[in-house]
């Protein structure tokens, strides 16, 4: 049996590097960038701007030919870090092929995960044949049309979908779970935009289950503001529910906090504000369940927010500063039915953390016009409770016969007994050749009871195109 390093050195040979967009390339640090500037292109400090954009095109250089066939090498070890750092981390050690074709105004993709060690594709599992483990990671048709006050684009099959403003993790829909199998559509005119989908989750105990979403939202130079609401929907003989496919009604206020109906509804707000070219306040609001029955009980309200800032040029001009403080109360992402559970795959759809959690994080960046891309800090300080995303829903306030225990006593949010953790890591990107990237990370975690435990990880990445 072929080993995996022994395909990765043979594609090294023959293979070349290739300019195409690629999301798992690491472009997190640069759009986390791009958020916080204004009129990029008459900024004063032209040395950061041409640093940050020089860095984005060797990063992920453009592909706008009608074929595209290339390959993702990558390799990672050592690390035990809890903070989600590159895109590359959303996949294990593996191979990952992308085929594109690109016509006029349509778009079809096609990515494929291949692994020696099952352990390494749980976004995705399938199946193992002779020891090799794949899954489709990525497969979508899109048409898209861009006029002068109206774009939007209409995808139908497995892609990620995002929405959000945070640097570490979104609450609402981030990146960390495996890309959805959807239909959706977005629209943007002038200064509007909306989403619209239909998701088709993995199935929980013999139910299916159907994630619904839209949004509406405001964007400008300064302000960027977003109103959203999702639900899911689960039964053994669950199928598409048209009334909650109409972008125009609110149904989620009919149905957020219900217990019968075999949904589970959220609500969700989010907002940038730019003070200038080279700062921003940013926040998110979710909110799962709201007590509207119940008196001196607020803890039955179940919501998660973040707050976060954020600023580039400083102290130096290329760069790159944010802190956030995350809080998610725990139940939310859940409900009474597991199948009502907000994840795909067994990962979260929101944040990565899940629930019952208070997170501080910040993160230093500073770029470098030489072979060492970047260096960067990053620090975590975790308060995790003990009712997680694990711990399956229950009402402890309630006595046997449904009725409310006004002698209940809630233990507080974060759910004790508590866990402490604080993650310092640091290190440096290295630019091997075109396109080929190393980190080195010096990791230090402790928990509260223990003391420091250093390790070092390294991450590799390639990415190359087949010669024709």
């Amino acid at each position: 049996m072929i080993s995996l390093k022994r395909i990765i050195k043979a594609s090294l040979f023959l293979f070349h590097f290739c300019f195409s967009q690629f999301l798992y390339t690491g472009l997190q640090e640069i759009e986390n960038w791009e958020l916080s500037s204004i009129n990029k292109s008459l900024s004063a400090n032209n040395d950061s701007l041409n640093l940050w954009l020089d860095y984005k095109k060797r990063k992920n250089p453009q592909n706008n030919k009608l074929h595209h066939f290339g390959l993702f090498v990558k390799l990672s070890s050592g690390s035990k870090t809890i903070l989600a750092q590159e895109k590359s981390d959303l996949i294990g050690n593996g191979l990952l092929t992308n085929y594109k074709f690109l016509l006029s105004n349509l778009e079809i993709v096609n990515s494929m995960f291949f692994a020696n060690d099952r352990n390494q594709a749980k976004r995705g599992f399938i199946r193992t044949i002779k020891d090799v483990t794949m899954y489709t990671n990525q497969a979508y048709f899109k048409y898209f049309n861009d006029s002068d006050s109206l774009k939007y684009n209409l995808k139908v099959g497995r892609d990620f979908l995002y929405e959000g403003y945070s640097n570490e993790s979104r609450i609402f829909f981030s990146d960390y779970s495996r890309p959805f199998d959807q239909f959706s559509i977005e629209a943007n005119f002038k200064k509007l935009k909306s989403k619209i989908a239909l998701i088709s989750l993995d199935p929980i105990k013999d139910h299916r289950r159907y994630l619904y979403m839209h949004t509406i939202g405001y964007s400008s130079d300064k302000i960027n503001l977003t109103f959203g609401e999702a639900i899911i929907s689960s039964g053994i003989n669950e199928s598409i529910d048209l009334n909650f496919l109409n972008p125009f009604s609110l149904w989620s206020w009919e149905n957020t906090g219900s217990t019968d109906k075999g949904i589970n509804a959220f609500l969700y707000s989010g907002f940038s504000f730019k003070f200038n070219s080279t700062s921003r306040i940013y926040g998110e609001v979710l909110i799962d369940d709201i007590n509207f029955h119940q008196k001196n009980a607020f803890f039955l309200n179940r919501y998660g927010y973040m707050i976060g800032f954020q600023k580039t040029s400083f102290p130096f001009s290329a760069s790159n500063i944010w802190a956030e403080y995350s809080n998610i109360l725990n139940q939310v992402y859940q409900s009474f039915h597991p199948s009502h559970i907000y994840t795909h795959i067994g990962f979260p759809i929101g944040h990565y953390l899940g629930n019952d959690f208070i997170n501080y994080r910040f993160r230093y960046t500073q770029l470098f016009n030489s072979k060492i891309n970047k260096a960067f800090i990053d620090f975590s300080y975790l308060i995790k409770g003990n009712n997680g995303l694990e711990t399956p829903f229950d009402n402890p306030w309630e006595d046997r016969d449904g009725n409310f225990n006004y002698d209940y006593k809630h233990p507080g949010f974060p759910t004790p007994p508590l866990s402490f953790l604080y993650d310092l890591n640091f290190g440096i990107e290295v630019e091997l050749s075109k396109l080929t990237f190393l980190t080195i990370t010096f990791e230090n975690q402790k928990y509260f009871n223990s003391g420091i435990q250093p390790r070092t990880s390294i991450r590799f990445w390639s990415y190359l195109k087949i010669k024709k």
